[in-house]
């Protein structure tokens, strides 16, 4: 069986009669690039996240449950020349038929890109959730086409864990200048982190987001069974 034929890449590309896959069983679609960035680039971001660590706010939920973490909503607001290298590498990738096939995206036109920069330090984790709804877990945001997460920390590096897992144990281990493109309609977590130091620098930092565009026909009526059960 190739690849295009697997249940997973016909669900998610949602043919006319598409295979039921419970998300346990579903493969991991994702594209990595490491050293995504020049390094001045990459440095250049994190230093100006430094700066601005004032900005952070705690995310998740009120007891950390299923999430806790610290956030900069908006970073593009904030800081447009600081992210665009990190724009102009998203377009490229979202504009490579390969790294499209790759994640199961369809082609689409770009409406805009959302950015957010995540602070993850001792304890802080992001359970199982999939990227097709908003933080509320209801409300359907149908135009996220590709989510994204772009890691950077400090050398030499000061925690373990905090990676991405995804259901079919496909890991993603943060790297600095690494980043990484997903397929927004699958289940993934980030493992807790365990750092080593009580510096800010010293944590899992992390640009997180979506491309967001025109969502294919039928979308919203095949998101239910697109996002399947956890089981």
């Amino acid at each position: 069986m190739s690849s295009d034929e697997t249940p997973t890449r016909r669900l998610m590309r949602m043919d006319p009669s598409p295979p039921a896959v419970p998300n346990r069983f579903r493969e991991a679609l994702l594209h990595v690039a490491d050293e995504a960035l020049d390094e001045a680039v990459s440095a250049t971001i994190g230093q100006w996240l430094y700066d601005h660590r004032g900005q952070l706010t705690r995310g998740g939920d009120e007891a950390g449950d299923v999430r806790f973490n610290y956030e900069v909503l908006n970073i593009e607001k904030h800081a447009p020349d600081i992210v665009r290298p990190l724009r102009r590498k998203l377009l490229e990738l979202a504009s490579d038929a390969d790294v499209l096939d790759k994640v199961c995206v369809p082609a689409f036109d770009l409406r805009n890109i959302e950015m957010h920069a995540t602070l993850y330090h001792h304890g802080a984790h992001f359970g199982w959730h999939d990227d097709a709804v908003a933080a509320d877990g209801r409300t359907i945001i149908e135009t996220r086409r590709l989510a994204f997460c772009y890691y950077m920390h400090s050398e030499p590096k000061m925690f373990n864990g905090g990676a991405l897992e995804f259901l079919d144990g496909t890991i993603v281990t943060p790297k600095n200048n690494r980043l990484v493109l997903f397929h927004p309609v699958q289940q993934h977590r980030v493992l807790a982190v365990e750092c080593w130091s009580s510096h800010v620098l010293h944590g899992r930092w992390a640009i997180v987001g979506w491309l967001h565009g025109d969502a294919p026909a039928g979308y919203r009526e095949r998101l239910p069974a697109m996002r399947g059960e956890l089981g």
